[in-house]
């Protein structure tokens, strides 16, 4: 009888231990050029990095530069580092977004990818989380690295929090240097981040994003000396002046952009003011509900707006859509007419809180 207990106990212990990741995870994930990457595609190579990075998490932005200087460190060495993202965009709430200009979903990881100039493998594990469940992990970033024989020896951060772009304060890039040294030692560092986001939590996030969408909507007339006093006194944090009509082209989708991005910067003070071209307050409101727009909206007459026509650009040969943004302290950056570049104004709004 206690043979059969210890044979089970040591049954529950090697499971427990390859199911929380002391073997290399199967692998068989989309990559950001559309194609599938396997485990097959790391046959040859004699170390493997795993790290398990998000687009939204302020950490994981943090270690870019040294996650691309591992990455050449590892193919100079006949290895292989794979960076995967693990998070379901669908879980997560819009203020946890507000030190990202990106989500985490396929379409924004092919975007990071090419504006940050990633040199190595990309994947998408959002929907099942296959590779951080197999490993027990459940925060960004958090990096892995395996032997010839595909044992893991090295779990945890991938460096200084406190000094993210030192390579070689790198734990991770240490761990690898020792292991060519021939030193495979095992070694588990504390990891702090983002936590992951699986589909337990797309419930919350759409209760979260439900109660936004049922805040109230107001519309205020404006006049020419309050508009002025806003221009003045209303841009200390970063500020978006949006002038439209109903009739604009792209009118709904430019409102429901400016209504998603207000929602989440405004928690760190991003503000937001919406200014009507329409003599009817009814059919800007119908707009504005429509795009759950929530922020200071403002009904104008054309011949109060005198204080925001020497922002429209000498290129342009209408009036709006029209937006104007200002960074911190009443600094004014850039202008535009027409479809919102609503990428554009993300990446700014992250530049001026940073």
């Amino acid at each position: 009888m206690k043979k059969r207990i210890i044979l089970f106990c040591a049954l529950i212990i090697n499971t427990s231990l390859f199911i929380f990741g002391n073997d290399l995870p199967p692998i068989s994930l989309q990559n950001i050029d559309n194609n599938i990457y396997t485990t097959n595609n790391l046959i040859g190579s004699d170390y493997v990095g795993i790290i398990l990075y998000s687009n939204h998490c302020q950490i994981s932005q943090k270690f870019e530069y040294t996650i691309k200087e591992i990455a050449k460190e590892f193919k100079s060495k006949n290895s292989t580092l794979v960076v995967i993202s693990p998070n379901n965009e669908d879980a997560i709430i819009p203020d946890e977004l507000a030190y990202s200009d990106l989500s985490d979903s396929f379409e924004d990881m092919k975007t990071r990818h090419l504006s940050s100039k990633f040199n190595f493998p990309y994947l998408y594990d959002g929907k099942e989380q296959t590779v951080s469940s197999f490993l027990g992990s459940t925060t960004t970033p958090h990096a892995f690295l395996f032997n010839k024989n595909r044992k893991l020896f090295y779990n945890g951060r991938i460096g200084d929090y406190n000094d993210p772009k030192n390579v070689e304060k790198s734990d991770l890039y240490k761990s690898f240097q020792n292991a060519l040294a021939g030193n495979e030692e095992y070694k588990k560092t504390k990891v702090h981040g983002t936590s992951i986001k699986t589909a337990k939590n797309i419930k919350l996030a759409e209760h979260v994003k439900r109660r936004y969408s049922e805040e109230k909507v107001t519309l205020r007339e404006i006049n020419k000396t309050t508009l002025e006093f806003f221009l003045k006194y209303g841009t200390v944090n970063p500020t978006v002046f949006y002038l439209w009509t109903p009739a604009d082209e792209n009118c709904r989708e430019n409102l429901l952009a400016l209504s998603e991005t207000f929602k989440i910067f405004r928690k760190r003070g991003f503000k937001l003011y919406t200014l009507c071209l329409d003599e009817s307050k009814n059919d800007a409101m119908i707009c504005l509900e429509n795009a759950q727009l929530s922020s200071a909206n403002f009904i104008i007459n054309g011949s109060e707006i005198t204080a925001l026509t020497e922002y429209i650009p000498s290129s342009s040969t209408k009036i709006s859509p029209l937006t104007v943004f200002f960074g911190k302290n009443k600094t004014f950056k850039f202008s535009h007419t027409g479809k919102l570049n609503i990428q554009r104004i993300k990446k700014s709004i992250i530049k001026e809180f940073n």
